[in-house]
């Protein structure tokens, strides 16, 4: 009788000294297009996205092998550490499904690959390694369904779930998955979708619920794509319109088991802030996280990583949960209050607060040691956002951490002079981009050019007070009216880059303030629009300009434009882009008194681009003197081999370069060049010795600071 007692009264106080709370386990989704050992550079972004989001399983889709899942372990989570295991890749036809996973709270069990006719979907087993004993092992599954809309598309959707279906039919009703993925569905009403969520012996629940594609009001669910451009990874461009990548978790995790659930308001699609449909992540103001991770996501994937977290019964204490409070929006001069009073420990109290600022203009933080710090916000001429980390240790030592993100938003009172003025050249691609890219801005001109043209009505706008930095491109879709030219507007829009090319785009509002303004062009030097990217030709890109005393070099080229040189041989490009009328046809040889137009840059070339008729005049007398073609293609279209023929005495100089680029200007190949050979041969290969496949291309010759560029086509 003695030992029971004993034996009972121990058992008590074990219960009593055991502390059961609450942990959480964050799930991310993640589609990495097509990543490979050979995606160095991209790992970098992925890096930068996992340590904002801190997961503890991360379900992949496109991963190309073994190489791309063992670059991601040790370049991307565990760089610095052992932290993260990742567990085996299937052996789909195309493409495959991996998982790399926190080995300090999980233990993969076991993994199981379940066949389809494309990929196979893949599974894996879990147990938390801190739970209570009442927690149950479960899996999570990796499934990319087949993509593109169509009957037969979504019937092979619908064939690959009844594999995952039949799987999970031959498991017991305790059987606890997760299903994440790209499973390109296209609307709730799809056969897949309804499957996995209404015929399973286990059905899935959604948390987040039904959508609508391409719909504004749905924007928050979707999840492809981060881009509207092609950025040379083959990554889709349409914007965000889709939703494609989800987290969806068996009932036990949303309705039956209160040790293991799915935590309420935790889903998220890190990135989509529910202002960037059918636009870029990185197009205008994006306060959903700080520029850096907005970016590295851009530039990681098409697709944006979803997440969800699971709480469970854990055996040891909880950690404290910090909370920095909401990201907002603020003005220059507030006092803003840093509210950490909405932090807690499940099971003791918080002992201390930190404050600290992570980026943006420095400022001097009040009372950072305490539950409520404060700052005023500093004056700046551009919309900034400023990051603060919270820090709290509770009275077992143990810290956690969160972020809030502080905007302040200058969006009026620009000109495209504020805009363009810059001094520093950039990198790569960009010529001399302006420092308010990225940012919605409210810019004020007078219209100076419309392109005559439905389905993108561009214009130009202008700084009536200015002579130089004074012009800015505004590009529009079908659909926009653009404002009479000589308007004086107030637009609404995003500051962009494209590839050199400083932009307004996606124009919000439209507001006339007067009409009938005449703005008169600006006498330049024809050198300044002759060559590549530099600092004399940037001050005029987008202004109405004039050049005297010209003749023309060249034959027309593609898209009706042609080559003009002054005496000293600068040789500028002459553009139809804007022309309303009959485009003249100038012969070689003719000598032009004033060409007056807009000064357009792009893809490495200045050019000058009339308005019509008047923009060009003749000398009073001309001078005709045509010589042979500069530059023959043959065959064109070609199916193999592609033979150019050039006229060297028609070039200034030796030529330095000849290459091969496509449509979206990416170089494909580098030619031999051989002063005294006027036939030169591609072998239609590309960089790696592959066959360039069908499509249009461009040869572009480089000598000096002039290029020339023509196109052919490659019918395989």
């Amino acid at each position: 009788m003695i030992t029971v007692i004993f034996f009972k009264s121990f058992f008590c106080l074990l219960l009593l000294c055991l502390s059961f709370g609450q942990d959480t386990l964050t799930i991310m989704s993640y589609n990495a297009l097509r990543f490979s050992s050979n995606n160095t550079a991209r790992a970098q972004h992925f890096k930068k996205v996992i340590n904002y989001i801190n997961p503890d399983i991360v379900a992949f889709q496109e991963i190309e092998d073994q190489g791309g899942i063992d670059l991601l372990l040790s370049e991307v989570f565990n760089k610095n550490s052992q932290k993260y295991s990742s567990g085996p890749l299937s052996n789909s036809r195309d493409m495959e499904n991996g998982v790399i996973y926190r080995n300090s709270k999980l233990d993969l069990i076991s993994n199981k690959s379940i066949s389809t006719d494309l990929r196979d979907i893949s599974g894996f087993r879990f147990s938390i390694k801190n739970a209570a004993q009442n927690v149950s092992p479960f899996t999570v599954f990796s499934a990319h369904l087949k993509a593109s809309t169509g009957s037969s598309n979504e019937n092979r959707r619908w064939e690959e779930a009844k594999q995952l279906q039949y799987y999970v039919s031959q498991q017991d009703k305790n059987f606890r998955y997760i299903l994440a993925g790209d499973l390109n569905l296209y609307g709730p009403n799809e056969r897949a979708y309804k499957l996995l969520l209404d015929s399973m012996s286990v059905d899935l629940d959604d948390p987040i619920g039904g959508w609508v594609r391409d719909d504004n009001l749905n924007i928050l669910k979707f999840t492809q794509s981060t881009r509207t451009y092609q950025i040379g990874d083959g990554g889709s461009t349409g914007g965000l319109d889709d939703r494609f990548d989800f987290i969806l978790f068996s009932d036990h995790f949303t309705r039956t088991d209160p040790n293991l659930k799915f935590l309420e308001n935790s889903y998220k699609v890190i990135g989509n802030d529910g202002n960037h449909f059918n636009r870029s992540i990185i197009d205008g103001a994006n306060t959903s996280a700080p520029d850096e991770i907005i970016q590295s996501i851009y530039y990681a994937s098409d697709h944006y990583p979803v997440v969800a977290k699971i709480v469970y019964t854990s055996k040891t204490t909880t950690s404290p949960i910090a909370h920095a409070g909401e990201d907002r929006d603020v003005q220059v001069g507030e006092t803003i209050v840093l509210d950490a009073s909405k932090s807690f420990d499940p099971n003791g109290s918080i002992a201390s607060y930190q404050w600290i600022q992570l980026s943006g203009p420095n400022v001097f933080i009040t009372n950072p040691n305490n539950v409520s710090a404060s700052f005023t916000v500093p004056e700046v001429d551009i919309s900034t956002t400023m990051s603060f980390k919270l820090t709290v240790v509770d009275n077992d030592g143990e810290t956690a951490s969160d972020q809030v993100n502080i905007t302040i938003s200058i969006r009026t009172g620009f000109t495209p002079y504020l805009i363009q003025l810059v001094s520093d050249k950039g990198i790569g691609d960009d010529c001399f981009p302006s420092k308010f890219a990225g940012q919605n801005l409210e810019v004020e001109g007078i219209v100076t050019a419309t392109r005559p043209d439905e389905q993108y009505p561009n214009f130009f706008i202008q700084d009536p007070s200015k002579l130089e930095w004074a012009g800015i491109f505004v590009y529009v879709k079908s659909g926009y009216k653009p404002p009479p030219v000589g308007s004086n507007v107030l637009l609404m829009a995003d500051v962009k880059e494209y590839y050199g090319l400083t932009e307004l785009a996606n124009i919000s509002s439209t507001t006339i303030l007067s009409a009938n303004n005449k703005i008169e062009p600006v006498s330049i030097n024809p050198k300044v629009l002759s060559g590549g990217c530099n600092f004399d030709g940037e001050r005029y890109e987008g202004m109405l300009v004039s050049i005297d005393n010209v003749i023309v070099t060249g034959d027309k080229i593609d898209n009706n434009q042609f080559y003009v040189s002054d005496s000293l041989g600068n040789k500028i490009i002459v553009d139809q882009y804007l022309y309303e009328g009959n485009w003249p046809d100038l012969k070689k040889g003719t000598e032009l008194k004033n060409i007056s137009g807009i000064a357009h840059y792009g893809f490495n070339e200045y050019k000058i681009m009339p308005l019509n008729k008047d923009g060009i005049t003749l000398s009073e007398s001309t001078i005709v003197n045509p010589k042979s073609t500069e530059l023959l293609i043959y065959p064109n279209p070609s199916k193999s081999v592609v033979n150019f023929k050039l006229d060297i005495d028609s070039y200034n100089k030796t030529l330095d370069k000849i290459e091969i680029v496509n449509i979206a200007g990416y170089l494909i190949a580098n030619l031999n060049v051989n002063p005294q050979v006027e036939k030169i041969t591609w072998s239609g290969k590309n960089l790696y010795e592959e066959l360039a496949p069908s499509g249009v291309y461009f040869v572009r010759l480089k000598w000096g600071s002039n290029y020339k560029t023509q196109k052919f086509v490659l019918l395989r």
